[in-house]
């Protein structure tokens, strides 16, 4: 049977409804959810299907209209799943996020689900389309075919903007997010803004806190263990006043010797990628950018100073924060699976106790309560909350379930940290102290919304709020002298400045967490 030829306008114009209509849940829902009249949302509907059609028009000219078309339905099938499945948007950080991912941590992403919608909303249009025949055209027929459809549509979407800019204009200025939402044309906005990061030429290394000197030696060792958290919520930690016991072992040594906890606690972003470089860094949530990365941080400030720097590894790294100073990466097959725990740190902890000899930072960087896979974060033999869920695919299972998965995977910070504090208490040979603060929070379903990532302008409360414990209590402030009462990230490189007696430029008093009293003359 001799295959039919279709029209090129037609299946131009099937193409861009398809992109628009086939993915288009994650944005109808959010205009529903600002109630947003629906006459407008059918006029903006018009105006994407207009953009797509002129850009497809475009690729035609360049003889590329099927590669573009199939590129275009391959970003958006995963980048609706997982907007629909996690509540998520897609934007510059996110996909850097997303980048920057190991490749651990990417496959949790993957479900079943997933692959199916994969092969339902991208595979096999895109196949169709390769089967789809249209009249044999010359090089300049394809042009004047784009040219055509170029024109006409862009004089349609021009006429749609024009007839339609207070509304259109008020809504992307009341909600910022809503260009995040419509797919594939964030992906593409995302990619370009990613692109253009990387391709930029690499500015010179910003050497900061050269001035730094340590103006108060220490008749021991002073010793500074920073636990850096992952995907923590300080309203899941029982020491906060939660109602599971999440953190027994730390209640407990709260009781015996008293731990300070700031339970205000806020991240600098919510995702590793920006709050781990902005916590060390001497930039804030306010100016950070990404840029931060390219100059020193607290801890080559340290090292300026004549302090000790280490880092240790159980994460997807440390985000160019330890690239010059001393680091350890945990692998799989240093641990009893090919996922270590968090507590597989503390051996290599030990052993750098026992060879301290001059005052010494170390950090700790956790896997922590990273998702989606929760159940995997906390062995069998520690789970206390059941039933778990016990799936990638967070949508298959009940609130009660992924609650119940996080708050396993938080026992084993619990643990972490306070094995870290025993073996600090074990070396009385050292003057040491413990920070352990995590990076960003997490969306558990609340409201609909899962993981973590969304702007901080955008961010629910869950994605932000962070524990920040620590040890021992007496050589902190009390958050009663803090103003407001709460901190931020801010604080972390100032206080750890402060702990060591290094003098700067680069340091800001008001924002060390450490008492006045053990603050030193010279500052």
């Amino acid at each position: 049977m001799k295959q039919r030829k279709i029209n090129f306008f037609v299946v131009l114009l099937s193409v861009a409804c398809w992109l628009t209509f086939a993915y288009s849940s994650p944005l109808l829902s959010t205009l529903d959810n600002y109630h947003v009249n629906s006459l407008t949302q059918y006029k903006l509907i018009a105006f994407t299907v207009c953009i797509y059609t002129i850009v497809l028009a475009i690729a035609r000219l360049a003889n590329l209209f099927k590669p573009a078309a199939i590129f275009f339905i391959m970003v958006a099938a995963p980048a609706s799943f997982y907007m629909l499945q996690y509540g998520i948007v897609i934007d510059a950080d996110m996909l850097i996020n997303a980048i920057e991912t190991n490749p651990t941590e990417a496959l949790d992403q993957f479900s079943t689900r997933f692959y199916i919608t994969v092969a339902i909303m991208g595979i096999l249009p895109s196949l169709l389309l390769i089967y789809v025949q249209m009249p044999s055209a010359t090089a300049t027929k394809k042009i004047k075919q784009g040219l055509t459809a170029a024109v006409c549509f862009s004089l349609f979407s021009i006429g749609i903007a024009y007839t339609n800019y207070n509304e259109f204009a008020s809504l992307f200025r009341n909600h910022r997010d809503v260009k995040y939402r419509i797919v594939p044309f964030n992906v593409v906005s995302a990619s370009v803004s990613v692109i253009k990061q990387k391709l930029k030429k690499p500015a010179q290394f910003v050497a900061l806190g050269q001035d730094a000197i340590q103006v108060t030696s220490h008749s021991k060792p002073r010793v500074m263990v920073v636990v850096l958290g992952e995907t923590a919520r300080a309203d899941h930690f029982s020491l906060n006043g939660y109602q599971r016991s999440t953190t027994p072992m730390l209640s407990e040594l709260d009781k015996s010797e008293g731990l300070l906890s700031y339970k205000e606690a806020i991240s600098c972003g919510t995702a590793t990628a920006v709050s781990v470089p902005c916590m060390f860094s001497f930039y804030n949530a306010d100016n950070y950018t990404p840029s931060a990365r390219n100059s020193s941080n607290v801890l080559d400030v340290l090292e300026t100073a004549g302090i000790n720097a280490t880092w240790i590894e159980n994460n997807s790294g440390c985000k160019n924060v330890c690239d010059r100073i001393n680091t350890v990466v945990l692998k799989g097959k240093d641990c009893n699976k090919n996922n270590c725990y968090d507590t597989d740190m503390l051996s290599y902890l030990n052993d750098w106790l026992n060879n301290i000899n001059q005052d010494s930072v170390i950090v700790l960087h956790q896997l922590g309560s990273h998702g989606p896979a929760y159940f995997e974060r906390s062995p069998e033999r520690l789970k206390q909350f059941f039933p778990e869920c016990r799936s990638r695919d967070l949508t298959e299972c009940t609130k009660d379930e992924i609650v119940n998965a996080y708050d396993n995977s938080l026992l084993v910070t619990d643990r972490l940290i306070s094995q870290v504090v025993g073996l600090l208490k074990s070396h009385e040979d050292l003057d040491s102290s413990m920070m352990y603060v995590s990076d960003h929070g997490e969306s558990l379903g609340d409201n609909g919304i899962y993981l973590h990532g969304l702007p901080n302008w955008l961010a629910p409360k869950e994605q932000r709020h962070i524990p920040w414990v620590v040890w021992p209590a007496k050589r902190f402030k009390s958050p009663k002298n803090i103003p407001q009462g709460n901190i931020n990230h801010d604080n972390l490189s100032h206080t750890l400045l402060g702990y060591f007696s290094v003098k700067t430029s680069l340091y800001n008093e008001q924002t060390d967490l450490i008492q006045q009293s053990v603050n030193q003359p010279g500052r």
